[in-house]
């Protein structure tokens, strides 16, 4: 669009509520939203096409700290396993506090994912998978 490519200041990141167009940062958000979907097989507005337009404007799918925020801790969760053998991080894990929160909020998150409410949180097929092949467990036993 060409709201978007106006706005370019070195990059496509338009805040939601940018009071210059407000429009254009909602419409950017609703991309995000409707790319989710789309990855996630869901019905959705996003095509292939679309993606490739945006792309090609530099449109970022996520914001950047939240998805380099996840991989980073994976990355961590990916140490802890090798070094402990499973991936159980204690919620209060006294030598990283914000893995266990992380790990934490992974098993929350899943919970609102098989309830249905994709749009709710920031799980995707993609993460989900990664997770699970780490040997993940989403549901600890009382």
């Amino acid at each position: 669009p060409v709201s978007l490519l106006h706005y370019r200041t070195g990059d496509c990141n338009v805040p939601q509520k940018y009071p210059d167009h407000p429009q254009l940062g909602i419409w950017v958000n609703k991309q995000r939203k409707e790319y989710k979907l789309y990855q996630d097989g869901e019905k959705t507005s996003m095509t292939l096409e679309r993606i490739q337009k945006l792309e090609s404007a530099g449109f970022q799918w996520a914001k950047r700290k939240g998805a380099e925020a996840w991989e980073a801790k994976f990355e961590e969760l990916v140490k802890y396993r090798k070094d402990y053998g499973d991936c159980l991080v204690p919620t209060k894990y006294a030598e990283n506090e914000a893995l266990g929160r992380w790990v934490s909020t992974q098993r929350a998150q899943y919970k609102l994912w098989e309830e249905g409410k994709k749009r709710a949180c920031t799980l995707t097929k993609d993460r989900v998978k990664r997770l699970n092949n780490l040997g993940f467990v989403w549901r600890l036993q009382s």
